[in-house]
C-alpha cells in the first residue's frame, strides 16, 4: 500500500465517519437535554413530596381534633334526648296540676 492509497483510505474513512460523528453529537445533545429535564422534574417531585408530607401531618392533627368534636357532639345529642324526655315528663305533670287546680296556663 502506498502513501497515496493510505491518504485516499483516510479521506474515505473521514467522509464515512463524519455523518456518524454528527449523529453522535445530536444524540449526546438530546441525552443532556433529557438529563436536565429529569433533574428538574426530580427537584419538582421532591418539593411536591415535601408538601404532601406537610399536608399529611396537618390532616393527622385535624383528624384527632375532629374525633374529639364528634365525641363532644354525640354527648350533646345524648343530653338533648335526656333533657327532651325530662321536659316532656314535666309538661305532663304541669298539665295534670293545671287540670286539677283549674289554673289557666298563659302562653
Amino acid at each position: 500500500m502506498t502513501d497515496e492509497d493510505i491518504k485516499r483510505l483516510n479521506t474515505l474513512l473521514k467522509d464515512e465517519i463524519k455523518p456518524l460523528k454528527e449523529l453522535v453529537e445530536v444524540t449526546n445533545h438530546k441525552v443532556r437535554h433529557f438529563e436536565t429535564s429529569q433533574t428538574l422534574m426530580s427537584s419538582q417531585l421532591s418539593r411536591v413530596k415535601d408538601q404532601v408530607s406537610v399536608i399529611n401531618e396537618k390532616l393527622d392533627s385535624h383528624t384527632a381534633s375532629l374525633v374529639t368534636i364528634e365525641k363532644t357532639l354525640e354527648g350533646y345529642g345524648d343530653m338533648y334526648k335526656v333533657n327532651k324526655e325530662k321536659i316532656e315528663d314535666l309538661d305532663e305533670r304541669v298539665t295534670v296540676v293545671e287540670e286539677h287546680s283549674s289554673f289557666t296556663p298563659q302562653k
